[in-house]
């Protein structure tokens, strides 16, 4: 039986089969894939599609496990990845945006070769559908549990979106509600590209950010723990805990064949509590 922490789960990436796998082991899912985990609240950090075989079956199953937990008083929450974003400008509708045709066909095409040279895959392209890409579109940026700042990159650009949750959430939105502005969606995807803000001192970056959204520790994925940590991803044993506790990384590079992780989100240590 899963208790009531909260718990994460880091990118993804399409990998479907051991993502399934790990919900089992955790107690999450029966064997039929449905949610038995009562009341416990699940996070996705982003990055669900491209590089792995199945997208498309992983955001299938985030959307029918959000559903399901909701009617058992659950949750299961989902971030935007700036996968999901490459993969919404790469599947703009026809006029959905403020350009003209001929702007908008060439941005499109620009697009669709940027998430394709970053592992989109023509077969879950075939499968999407308006209601994935609308699920998608309405993920939130940020999101504040308790003592936990989720969001899915490390780094610093959430700022320039807003100084708070709930702003940041907001721009977000509106940058994905038609009609797009192209260059809106270009600066957003790049921005949460950018990795390793929270890596390079003892932890002041982390709680000069904790500072400004709340939280006392940022929780996040986007950047493999093997490739920080130059390991064998064979050899990631959990979540990496780092900037002197201020930060938490849930991406253990499940699509380079590393361990696909539910784990619940890391005990704050009571002094980090005592500091904010």
């Amino acid at each position: 039986m899963v208790d009531q922490s909260a718990y994460a789960v880091g990118d993804v990436h399409g990998c479907l089969t051991p993502l399934r796998d790990a919900l089992g082991r955790a107690g999450f899912i029966d064997g039929d894939g449905r949610w038995i985990a009562g009341e416990a609240s699940l996070w996705f950090l982003g990055d669900l599609t491209d590089r792995g075989p199945d997208g498309v079956g992983v955001v299938d199953l985030v959307m029918r496990l959000q559903r399901q937990a909701a009617e058992a008083g659950g949750e299961v929450g989902c971030l935007l990845g700036n996968h999901e974003l490459m993969l919404l400008a790469a599947h703009l509708p026809e006029g959905s945006t403020r350009y003209s045709p001929q702007a908008e066909e060439m941005a499109h095409q620009m697009f669709r070769e940027r998430w394709m040279g970053n592992g989109g895959k023509e077969a879950d392209s075939a499968r999407l559908t308006d209601e994935h890409l609308a699920w998608i579109a309405a993920l939130p940026a940020m999101a504040l549990l308790g003592d936990h700042l989720l969001m899915h990159a490390d780094t610093l650009g959430y700022r320039n979106y807003g100084g708070s949750v709930d702003e940041v959430n907001a721009a977000v939105a509106d940058i994905l509600t038609g009609p797009v502005d192209l260059e809106q969606i270009d600066e957003l995807t790049h921005m949460m590209t950018k990795r390793f803000a929270f890596a390079s001192d003892d932890g002041e970056a982390a709680c000069s950010f904790l500072a400004d959204f709340g939280g006392r520790q940022v929780v996040h994925g986007h950047s493999p723990v093997p490739l920080l940590l130059g390991k064998d991803p064979h050899e990631v044993t959990g979540p990496l805990v780092y900037a002197s506790g201020y930060a938490a990384n849930f991406d253990t590079g499940t699509f380079l064949g590393g361990p696909c992780f539910v784990a619940p989100l890391p005990t704050v240590p009571m002094a980090l509590r005592a500091q904010r």
